[in-house]
């Protein structure tokens, strides 16, 4: 079967969900297909490739970069896996679109496959509530799964997941409510500093990371470049050389953007183009002028501690 963008669309039309396509690029592979918004109800939000071939990894990483950063599951919908068994996509879940229309339904999807095997997904905070109430030790849970103490604190610790062997005895020893859902969090990324892409946006990575922000580039979407820091979120959309590809990148960035109630950005190479620019309400700054960007969040960021802790004095 061939999935389309059409065949998720009618899903989430049936559904009646709230959902954002991103059109950018137009032509060209692109790492973000759709966004899926659950609505006020709940915070979860999905963003969605679709595959009709082979993924790259390129893809895989722009959508784990993305989510790591500013928050959403990352989701691959591919028919390269059975209707009710995830695969691991470079710690990105691909699920068929009959999984998806199960995630949507508020079902779990907690059996996946990876090339060293069939896993099944655990909930390690419940996991370690259970055994703490039913006073058990590591020792002791490990010796009844016949695995080692270290096993146990790996489980615990959400390091590793469990054969469905293992997943039977822990099922039979703290029932069903062990069993964890693969699409509940993205994977988190190392604070470690991401300088791909061209020189235009490389200095404002730099400049980002310097000042603490877990920053990362992206190559295949309408924003190019992701940061955050604490509770600060900004993404960064680099003027195109061509105009009218421009005008397409900004309304697709800005899509994104107003998914995630984000700040967002324009870089300009052009004081006259960041004028229009302004016009149109977005917030720009010159490509020579990145301090100024930089230096701005960083008040901001002071500003804002300074006022939490003199009310935290207050009271």
């Amino acid at each position: 079967m061939v999935i389309l963008i059409q065949d998720l669309i009618q899903l989430l039309d049936g559904e009646g969900l709230n959902y954002s396509i991103i059109n950018y690029p137009e032509r060209n592979r692109k790492s973000i297909d759709i966004i899926i918004d659950f609505g006020h109800s709940s915070n979860k939000k999905l963003i969605v490739k679709t595959s009709n071939e082979k993924i790259t990894k390129e893809e895989i990483s722009d959508l784990k970069k993305f989510s790591s950063i500013i928050g959403g599951v990352p989701i691959i919908v591919t028919d390269e896996t059975e209707e009710d068994i995830a695969i691991d996509k470079g710690h990105v879940v691909g699920l068929s679109l009959y999984g998806l229309s199960r995630i949507i339904k508020g079902d779990k999807i907690f059996v996946y496959r990876t090339r060293g095997g069939i896993f099944v997904k655990i909930n390690p905070e419940v996991l370690k509530r259970k055994r703490s109430e039913m006073s058990l030790s590591m020792g002791d849970l490990a010796n009844r799964l016949g695995v080692s103490r270290k096993t146990i604190y790996d489980y615990e610790n959400g390091e590793s997941d469990v054969s469905i062997e293992i997943a039977e005895k822990l099922i039979d020893i703290f029932g069903s409510d062990i069993i964890g859902n693969i699409c509940e969090s993205p994977t988190q990324l190392q604070n470690d500093m991401e300088i791909e892409g061209n020189s235009r946006h490389r200095e404002l990575v730099e400049k980002l990371h310097d000042s603490g922000f877990m920053v990362a580039s992206l190559k295949l979407t309408a924003i190019d470049v992701v940061a955050a820091k604490g509770n600060r979120k900004l993404v960064v959309t680099v003027e195109d050389k061509k105009p009218e590809k421009t005008t397409k990148k900004l309304r697709e960035a800005n899509k994104i953007a107003s998914n995630f109630n984000l700040r967002m950005v324009i870089i300009s190479m052009s004081s006259s183009h960041a004028k229009e620019f302004e016009k149109d309400g977005f917030e720009v700054y010159l490509g020579q002028n990145i301090d100024e960007l930089v230096d701005e969040i960083s008040r901001n960021i002071r500003r804002e501690s300074e006022d939490s802790s003199s009310r935290s004095k207050r009271v």
